[in-house]
């Protein structure tokens, strides 16, 4: 733990009394496009389908390019032809120095000198979802205390809150609501996410980068014989240790095996990236492991039902438009512990309610079942056209035009 903080000391001097410096009389190559994915660079969220974009689809002269710490990540798109970067090298240090725009969908990637490093560069800021929950800087949990003279002078020089030039939202209400309180920004626009592109399309090698490939063909072969498949993703709880629905034994593995097998369902369980999930299930079917830390946005449309909690992929599913079931099991203790919501959470979320297992099991058949009466569409429909200002399949060319446009690029 000290050794871990001696080190990010050492990073935040490198980067305020070497790299910023640098950083702030080096001229700009205006070609140059950075995308740092979450995590130590991983390949997924919106960072990648519109550097994806930018890769197939950018006017001549841009040079984007993917950085990364992750060597898997690194190989992967080397493998396909693709420009990226690993941190740190030598050419990676000066291509940073140099780039004109980075694009980020999450707060890491100030991380490691990378703010100080990449000090002047237009920055944008897609962010990874709509939010159910407060963010950023409307997060009492994350923003500095007022009282807190220090920890105000460590996150600005750590850049922890930084100005971003151009902000994403994805509707006006999002904007009034969620991002305008989360965010400092100098400008921002409403378009749609550039993962849920995919969507719309045929997913192409590209856009299977980065995704779990084996669970992928598991699934196909399941639904070819007829089974219903489920995607279990619950969101990321700030307390608690790991696992969290087994924590608080809230499922029953074995026995949701056996309601899977009965009503030929295959339960797929995608846990939050920053969660383990220790868990054996070599015995169970009825149950796979989508791998935490993948891209789930091409799995998506092969998911006959969304069952969820507070995560934001639910509103991703309302472009899909089928049923989806939600398991606030720990509703009193999330909202009292974890996060406070900013919308009410019986109106936004438009799905059964389940707080067992039971109940939830039951929801998911009679939504499944061949001819369900789907009571929530109405639902869903008036919720998708709060959170998305609309169905397209171009939110990354209209981002793109955006950043172009805003950087003369």
């Amino acid at each position: 733990m000290l050794a871990d903080k001696l080190i990010k000391l050492l990073q935040l001097a490198v980067g305020l009394l070497v790299a910023a410096p640098v950083a702030w009389v080096l001229p700009k190559n205006k070609s140059l496009v950075l995308f740092i994915g979450n995590g130590d660079g991983q390949f997924r969220d919106n960072v990648k389908y519109l550097y994806l974009h930018f890769v197939r689809k950018s006017p001549p002269g841009i040079a984007p390019y993917f950085l990364t710490e992750n060597r898997s990540v690194l190989i992967q798109l080397q493998q396909q032809g693709l420009p990226v970067l690993f941190y740190p090298r030598s050419i990676t240090f000066w291509k940073m120095l140099r780039a004109s725009v980075v694009v980020a969908d999450n707060f890491a990637w100030i991380k490691k000198a990378k703010y100080h490093i990449l000090l002047r560069s237009f920055k944008v800021q897609l962010w990874h979802g709509c939010s159910i929950k407060r963010l950023e800087l409307d997060d009492p949990l994350l923003k500095p205390s007022p009282a807190s003279l220090v920890g105000k002078i460590l996150y600005f020089t750590a850049g922890r809150f930084p100005t971003y030039d151009l902000l994403l939202s994805t509707s006006e209400a999002n904007t009034r609501n969620i991002f305008r309180h989360a965010f400092r920004y100098r400008k921002i626009i409403e378009s749609g996410y550039p993962r849920n592109d995919v969507f719309f399309r045929k997913p192409d090698p590209l856009d299977l980068l980065g995704t779990d490939t084996a669970v992928f063909e598991q699934v196909r072969k399941f639904k070819n014989q007829g089974r219903k498949i489920v995607l279990y993703a619950p969101t990321y709880r700030d307390t608690g240790d790991g696992d969290d629905f087994l924590e608080q034994s809230a499922l029953d593995l074995e026995a949701l095996n056996r309601f899977g097998e009965q009503q030929q369902i295959i339960f797929v369980f995608k846990v939050h990236p920053n969660r383990r999930f220790d868990v054996d299930f070599d015995h169970t079917p009825a149950l796979l492991r989508y791998h935490s830390t993948a891209d789930v946005y091409p799995f998506l449309p092969l998911v006959d039902l969304l069952l969820t909690d507070y995560s934001s992929i639910f509103f991703d599913y309302l472009h899909l438009d089928r049923p989806i079931v939600f398991f606030p099991y720990d509703y009193e203790k999330y909202t009292r512990e974890d996060r406070k919501l900013t919308y009410d959470y019986n109106w936004v979320t438009p799905g059964p309610k389940c707080v067992s297992q039971s109940e939830m099991q039951q929801a998911i058949a009679t939504c499944l079942e061949e001819k369900p009466s789907d009571a929530y569409r109405e639902k869903r429909k008036e919720i998708f056209e709060m959170a998305f200002y609309r169905r397209r399949e171009d939110s990354a060319e209209n981002i793109t035009r955006a950043i172009i446009s805003a950087r003369g690029l």
